[in-house]
């Protein structure tokens, strides 16, 4: 059973291999050329030197200036929060603007939960 297996196995894999050569020549670059299509221009390879290299110390710094700032609008909207729910009647429903607020400080919460987990 085994054996059988493996030999439909290599059968399959011969045939799909010879089945990718094939197409690989036909849509050959010779081809294209042959009927007249100019070929796109291949951009030079850059070697090691060319690469811009990041700083890791400098994408730390900026996420934590970002934290920083996001923890102080954070503050900032949960004061106003707070004093808005001090305003309103504890037996009328809710205000829609109100309900805003608190979500909008539930985005800025997890967008800054996100940005400490990934430094």
């Amino acid at each position: 059973m085994r054996q059988r297996r493996r030999e439909f196995l290599q059968a399959a894999l011969s045939a799909t291999l010879v089945a990718g050569g094939f197409q690989a020549a036909a849509q050959s670059p010779q081809s294209s050329q042959q009927r007249g299509q100019a070929q796109p221009p291949v951009p030079p390879r850059m070697s090691d030197e060319d690469i811009p290299r990041i700083d890791p110390k400098a994408i730390l710094k900026g996420n934590q200036k970002q934290i920083q700032d996001d923890v102080k609008r954070l503050y900032a909207l949960a004061t106003e929060l707070k004093e808005q729910a001090e305003k309103t009647d504890a037996t009328a429903m809710l205000s829609l603007p109100l309900v805003r607020k608190a979500e909008e400080i539930e985005k800025l919460a997890r967008q800054i939960k996100d940005r400490i987990r990934a430094s």
